[in-house]
C-alpha cells in the first residue's frame, strides 16, 4: 500500500517519546489547526508516495530503533496503509512501540475507515486538535486538551513524563543544508 509522506527521520530521536524513535510525518490533513508546527503537511496532493513495505523494511533494518512515532499531517487519513506498515514491522520487531498523534478525538476515530486496525497496532494515541491558548509548554502534547491514551499499557511507565516533562527539541541538518526541528516547540516558538 502507498503512503503519502511529508518527511521521515530515520536516524531516530529521543524527543517524541521514550527511547530512540523512528519518526514518520505523513502528508495530508483536514484539521487546519491555527499555529500548527507543520502546515506544509496539510496539502492532500503533495508529499512523496512510498510503499508501506519499503518503509517497514527500512524500520526493521535500522539498528538502535526502540519505537516509531507517527505524526503529520493526519495519520488517520491513511489509517489502512499505516496499519499495514505497522503489522509488517511488528512481525519482525515486536518489541518496537508505536505512538501516533492525531487531530481527531479518540471517540471520532471510531468513525474513520481503517482506524480500528491502526489503533490496535499502537501503544499510545495522542488525540485532539492543537489549541495554542491551551499550550502549557509541558510534555510531548501540544496543548492540554490533548490526551495521551494508552492502548497496550507497554508505555504506561512513561506517561507521567510525556504529560508534564520538560519539552525537548532536536535540530538536524538536512541533505540540502537546511535545518529542521524535531519535537513539540514551546508556545510562541511556532508563530
Amino acid at each position: 500500500m502507498t503512503i503519502k509522506i511529508f518527511d521521515i527521520c530515520r536516524k531516530g530521536t529521543h524527543v517524541l517519546g521514550p527511547g530512540n524513535r523512528y519518526i514518520i510525518w505523513v502528508q495530508g490533513c483536514k484539521q487546519y489547526c491555527p499555529y500548527c508546527i507543520t502546515p506544509e503537511s496539510w496539502a492532500l496532493d503533495k508529499g512523496i508516495d512510498l510503499e508501506s513495505e519499503d518503509i517497514a523494511a527500512d524500520i526493521v533494518l535500522t539498528k538502535g530503533i526502540d519505537g516509531i512515532t507517527i505524526s503529520g499531517g493526519e495519520p488517520f487519513l491513511q489509517a489502512e496503509a499505516l496499519a499495514s506498515l505497522l503489522k509488517k514491522v511488528k512481525l519482525h520487531r515486536p518489541e518496537i512501540t508505536v505512538i501516533i498523534y492525531t487531530g481527531y478525538s479518540y471517540s471520532e476515530l471510531k468513525t474513520i475507515k481503517g482506524a480500528k486496525d491502526l489503533i490496535e497496532s499502537s501503544d499510545i494515541i495522542i488525540d485532539g486538535k492543537y489549541i495554542d491558548s491551551l499550550n502549557d509548554n509541558k510534555g510531548i502534547k501540544g496543548s492540554i486538551n490533548q490526551k495521551i491514551i494508552s492502548i497496550s499499557n507497554r508505555l504506561d511507565a512513561y506517561i507521567p513524563e510525556m504529560e508534564s516533562g520538560i519539552r525537548k527539541q532536536q535540530y538536524i541538518v538536512n541533505s540540502d543544508g537546511t535545518y529542521s526541528s524535531i519535537g513539540v516547540p514551546l508556545k510562541n516558538q511556532n508563530h
